[in-house]
């Protein structure tokens, strides 16, 4: 699981690399954040120890405004910067108590397909091992998940299938095509129902 994190963060890396200051002034898919927020937020971990957010969710009541203000902070700062930040962490198994390493995957892969995607104009899973986003699915269907990665209900009667792996989770109506499309779509990224197909993904478009 380590080494599928340090991978995930180090083929972010690489794509945002490419990146200069006008990707980086562009929105993402994250709504209320530009591609920069975003990239703040992957780092906020390495750069605000525990105890300060835990100050800050108590100032901004919850984690939500915690987070969303340390991004917006942190996002000041030069794009460059915390791109090697993100690479100098890379291999850090911080995980936010309560919740196991593959919350954190989730937050890289997720995020980086905010930043990939907004700024390509088009849905894409080829920068992902299929079988690196197989925890990332696992924990999604798991109850730690619902009110931190997705809305409570999101997976409920639906059947996901996962065409490039051998992930397979619940009953009802199917949801099927790539782990990575199917990891963010549950995560409510529009884009990514493009890719998907199956009587069950109706429910998510609505």
């Amino acid at each position: 699981m380590k080494d599928i994190l340090r991978t995930a963060r180090l083929t972010a890396v690489r794509r945002f690399r490419a990146l200069d200051d006008e990707d980086w002034a562009r929105p993402s898919l994250c709504s209320g954040w530009r591609t920069r927020e975003v990239l703040a937020h992957l780092v906020t971990p390495f750069e605000v120890p525990l105890p300060r957010m835990a100050l800050s969710m108590v100032r901004h009541r919850g984690p939500s405004g915690a987070m969303d203000a340390w991004a917006r902070s942190l996002a000041e700062r030069d794009a460059a910067d915390l791109v090697d930040v993100l690479e100098a962490n890379a291999g850090s198994t911080f995980h936010p108590p309560g919740l196991p390493l593959e919350a954190p995957l989730t937050d890289v892969l997720v995020h980086t397909v905010d930043i990939v995607w907004a700024l390509a104009g088009h849905a894409s899973v080829d920068h992902v091992d299929p079988a690196h986003v197989e925890p990332s699915l696992a924990f999604l269907t798991t109850p730690k998940a619902v009110g931190v990665f997705l809305p409570r209900g999101r997976l409920d009667r639906v059947r996901l299938e996962a065409e490039d792996t051998t992930f397979v989770h619940g009953t009802g109506p199917t949801i099927s095509g790539p782990a990575l499309a199917l990891a963010v779509g549950a995560c409510g990224r529009a884009p990514a129902y493009d890719l998907l197909d199956g009587p069950g993904l109706a429910r998510w478009r609505d």
